[in-house]
């Protein structure tokens, strides 16, 4: 292989996933870098300097292929994604697929997009709302650390809807133009009256008087999956679960945490490893968020066989814990007017057989030769 021209020539895709090929792509730029094969800028990163290029051609020979599922795919945000507008490259690639009648997919992807930012945002007013309140039981942090941070995210609100407004503007103007109906440009309105006045709206629905099982759980965290995205899943549940009472409620809270406990071994934190190619605690707390939002047959699944975990459900990215975790305080302040009080769980802590990073490959072999194929 050679770098010439913004890029590397010999460079063969395999037109699997499109992540993939990226992935592969930075890993064959710094192999050139490490062989003096390239000429790296001082004080800027490779990617910096000369990613770019390399993308704009893995993304120009999946178009001339058509491969639209894995172009959405790659374009579409898997998991807590960075509360900012879309890259202006991501916008071109976004315009193209409307230039060549794939709207629905568009609309999708924008739609997964503003289901994480709008997530974020009322993570962030409920946490104001609740007011600063000193917690002892936060040992490792001083009072003055917990005021500071509770005003650091008081203060932060103002950018977050400012964006999240123009993202929302935008998102319209992409309805208009590709002929929604009344009742989306409504909905569209409403949610962003709702933005601006930083009230979330109340949840409409009929009340749901089930009690909370594991069943009802699942039937919960289930619900979209495969036809909506994780963002759009999770801005939706607390609304969804607001309809239930207050018991219920409480009962949801306390599975979750149950669910997420029922994750934390070794394990499936050597399974994260190899995903992610490494995983730090802060890591494998998110990934026990997306795995739960798998859906209940991939997350029994996987605890009962972490080596049988389909690779291609993972695209390189995992998270959604902190909002999952937020979605039941957040129905119980919209159905009973104020803020719920903690559930008990059982501590957090990994359990099973230890396993050694060095010993990861040979304790889950197939998922390692999955992910090393991949690579």
């Amino acid at each position: 292989m050679e770098y010439r021209d913004g890029r590397i020539h010999g460079f063969q895709l395999k037109f699997r996933k499109l992540s993939e090929d990226t992935e592969r792509y930075l890993f064959a730029l710094l192999a050139l870098s490490e062989a003096g094969k390239i000429q790296q800028v001082p004080g800027k990163s490779l990617y910096a300097t000369h990613y770019d290029e390399g993308h704009a051609w893995i993304m120009d020979c999946y178009f001339e292929k058509r491969l639209f599922d894995q172009i959405e795919e790659h374009l579409t945000p898997q998991a807590d994604d960075l509360f900012a507008p879309f890259y202006p490259a991501t916008r071109q690639y976004l315009h193209r697929l409307l230039a060549l009648g794939e709207s629905t997919r568009v609309r999708r992807v924008w739609r997964a997009k503003i289901g994480f930012l709008k997530s974020h945002y009322w993570y962030f007013v409920r946490a104001r709302g609740k007011g600063y309140v000193y917690d002892p039981a936060l040992g490792f942090s001083t009072e003055q650390e917990q005021r500071t941070e509770y005003e650091s995210v008081a203060a932060r609100i103002p950018d977050l809807k400012k964006t999240l407004l123009a993202v929302m503007a935008d998102y319209r103007a992409l309805l208009v133009q590709t002929g929604a109906t009344a009742s989306e440009l409504a909905r569209v309105d409403a949610d962003t009256a709702a933005i601006e006045a930083e009230e979330r709206r109340e949840p409409k629905g009929k009340p749901d008087n089930r009690a909370m099982t594991e069943d009802v759980f699942w039937e919960l965290i289930d619900h979209g999956l495969g036809n909506q995205s994780i963002g759009e899943r999770l801005d939706t549940l607390p609304e969804r679960l607001a309809l239930f009472k207050a018991a219920a409620i409480r009962k949801f809270d306390q599975i979750l945490r149950q669910m997420d406990n029922a994750a934390c071994r070794h394990d499936i934190w050597g399974l994260a490893y190899l995903l992610r190619g490494g995983c730090s605690d802060d890591s494998f707390d998110a990934f026990r968020g997306w795995l739960i939002l798998q859906g209940r047959r991939v997350f029994e699944a996987t605890l009962a066989s972490p080596d049988g975990f389909d690779v291609g459900l993972y695209h390189g990215e995992s998270g959604g814990m902190d909002t999952l975790r937020d979605a039941a305080p957040t129905a119980y302040e919209w159905r009973e007017g104020k803020a719920m009080k903690p559930v008990k769980a059982p501590l957090l802590e990994l359990k099973g057989r230890e396993i050694a990073e060095q010993d990861i490959a040979s304790a889950l072999p197939r998922v390692a030769a999955a992910v090393g194929a991949a690579g």
